[in-house]
């Protein structure tokens, strides 16, 4: 007796443009975040100086300059831009074209009572 299993289709890998657009609009996000708490040790650093504000967290040190505070802030935005803009520039590129992507329009996709037993 010989048994053949016969599989259907797995999904197609696509060859596309901007595959993680959701991650990088997950990185985005949480880029954000960072930004906005780099910065507001940045101004924290800046009011102390000034004399506006309380003891800040680093008395010593390169973290005790509001200089470093504020450029890592003003990275991670940039970071969280060029992220976004990624994930923009993806989501544009993606096909509209439902059925180009159905396999039951392909003529080299399984029977239709094939794929339904499974």
């Amino acid at each position: 007796m010989v048994v053949k299993i016969r599989f259907g289709r797995g999904p197609v890998v696509a060859r596309r443009k901007g595959k993680n657009s959701r991650l990088a609009l997950l990185g985005a996000g949480f880029l954000t975040l960072v930004s906005i708490c780099l910065g507001s040790l940045g101004l924290w650093r800046l009011f102390q100086d000034v004399g506006l504000a309380g003891d800040f967290i680093f008395r010593d040190g390169i973290l005790s300059h509001w200089q470093v505070w504020i450029a890592s802030a003003a990275l991670c935005w940039w970071a969280c831009w060029q992220l976004s803009h990624y994930a923009r520039r993806a989501h544009e590129l993606v096909p509209t074209d439902v059925e180009a992507a159905d396999p039951a329009t392909n003529d080299d996709a399984a029977p239709a009572g094939l794929a339904a037993n499974m």
